[in-house]
């Protein structure tokens, strides 16, 4: 079973942009996610907490503002939960996370 990103890397412009990509996961059973970034003054991310269901994707906004050009990256970790959970950050704040997918950014 495993959790990807796809795109696998993205580039931004340095000036600014907001992109989407998508979650992918090939578990049988309900994910929940939370993502980081190494460098929280230039990326906002939305959602930062969240599910995707059984062999489903969601969509993740990265907005990049603007600064210095360079190499980041986002860090979407995951937790398998059950069906019923219905807070996303629950598994994370018990320290449930059981692995995590690095989505490298460059800014040109």
């Amino acid at each position: 079973m495993s959790l990807n990103i796809h795109p696998a890397e993205v580039s931004v412009p340095a000036a600014g942009a907001t992109i989407t990509v998508k979650i992918v996961s090939a578990f049988e059973s309900k994910i929940a996610f939370k993502v980081k970034t190494s460098n929280n003054e230039c990326y906002r991310v939305k959602p930062v907490f969240g599910f995707i269901e059984v062999k489903a994707d969601s969509p993740l906004e990265i907005m990049r503002l603007p600064g210095q050009p360079k190499e980041d990256k986002l860090v979407v970790q995951w937790a398998e939960v059950p069906a019923e959970e219905t807070d996303p950050k629950a598994p994370f704040a018990a320290g449930a996370q059981q692995g995590e997918v690095i989505l490298p950014l460059k800014a040109t």
